[in-house]
């Protein structure tokens, strides 16, 4: 029979219960007003889901983490195009990512997906039974069971922690806490053991996992007064909900508090009106000045202008990465002579030739340690080795 209907009538744990126990394979595609999510299933087991386009999707997600930079994700999109490879194989080709890191992350943007959807309480679904291509080695076929287990674990919690975080927009400040505050004013560990033994027990209190540890103690290092929580959520490497957990525990625990933005509006607001008239003037003349001297800087400096309009994608990008090795270097630059010629150049000269290395005197790899020619066929178009 036909898998299509309303969530409304059919939910979605008996959707996902049915495609897992009928082990089927192909896409399922959930929609409620504009949002469209795509589900990908192989033997009943979930591969990956998206919302929108995937490769748009998991670009912009590894973007917003700082994992990849912006140029990094225009390459990796173009040798996408080229090759008609996926993109998590691109980007473990061009060594963007590790392979182990890219399955963790893609598993995490997939359950952070499904995760979204038990909030829906209307929407239509369609199962579109096709074939799906998954890498093993790159991508991890999740069990259906477990994520639903998980999803009804996180539907029990998140009340509680949403009241205690209302919203994705608050920001959250550390409270500084004195170090007689920090050990409960007992008397400081007068040796090295006594320390080791001393702060190694408030390490291991409450029986956290290692791993639990490092989110929250990455989770304080994240928290500035400036970021707010969805900002803080984009950055991290554990999900929406981990990050949550760990708030709530740091609230509890009285290392950090809400930021509250009323006082300094507040004070604005008293002190605007002794703001006299001179001062203003004063400061409109300020502004005036400094426009005026940007203005004659660039008109008396038109080179500098074609600069600035000329330096899209190729040495400041380099620049940049200037800390990645020298293959990481050569194939960024080859990239970018393709995005501007269409076509991959025959040697390598050809990218010190429209400087794509910086100033010949400063190269920032050594051409002569390399060895390049063009290929013909299916795959990279080019091979690239160390003499």
């Amino acid at each position: 029979m036909a898998l299509k209907g309303s969530i409304q009538e059919f939910g979605l744990s008996e959707i996902f219960q049915l495609i897992f126990h009928q082990q089927k394979e192909g896409v399922l595609l959930l929609q409620k007003d504009k949002v469209e999510i795509s589900i990908c299933f192989k033997e009943g087991k979930i591969i990956r889901a998206y919302e929108g386009n995937s490769d748009e999707q998991l670009g912009q997600r590894l973007r917003k983490a700082e994992i990849l930079t912006e140029d990094q994700v225009v390459i990796a999109r173009y040798r996408q195009e080229n090759t008609k490879k996926s993109l998590e194989s691109v980007l473990v080709d061009l060594e963007f990512l590790p392979v182990t890191e890219l399955k963790r992350l893609t598993r995490l943007f997939t359950e952070e997906t499904i995760f979204k959807l038990f909030d829906w309480d209307s929407g239509e679904y369609a199962f579109e039974q096709k074939d799906i291509d998954c890498n093993p080695r790159i991508v991890h076929a999740m069990d259906t069971q477990f994520i639903l287990m998980e999803a009804v674990r996180q539907i029990d919690e998140w009340p509680m922690l949403i009241k205690k975080v209302p919203s994705r927009k608050s920001v959250f400040e550390k409270i500084e806490v004195s170090v007689e505050e920090s050990i409960n004013k007992e008397e400081a560990p007068k040796s090295i053991e006594a320390a080791e033994d001393f702060f190694g027990d408030l390490e291991n209190d409450g029986g956290d996992s290692e791993g639990e540890n490092e989110d929250l103690v990455w989770l304080l290092l994240q928290i500035d007064g400036e970021r707010s929580v969805q900002q803080i959520i984009d950055l991290a490497h554990f999900g929406a909900f981990s990050v949550y957990q760990n708030l709530v525990e740091l609230l509890s625990e009285k290392k950090i508090r809400e930021k509250n933005f009323e006082s300094s509006a507040l004070d604005f607001t008293e002190t605007k009106p002794t703001i006299s008239k001179k001062k203003i003037l004063k400061y409109c003349l300020g502004v005036m000045v400094s426009l005026l001297s940007m203005g004659i800087f660039f008109l008396s400096a038109p080179s500098v202008q074609m600069t600035s309009l000329q330096a899209t994608r190729s040495f400041e990008a380099v620049k940049f990465l200037s800390e990645k090795n020298e293959r990481y270097f050569i194939r960024f630059a080859l990239d970018l002579y393709y995005l501007k010629h269409n076509r991959y150049p025959d040697t390598l000269n050809s990218l010190v030739e429209e400087g794509f290395f910086g100033d010949k005197k400063n190269m920032i790899a050594n051409l002569e340690n390399w060895s390049y020619r063009l290929k013909t066929g299916k795959g990279d178009k080019f091979h690239l080795a160390q003499n």
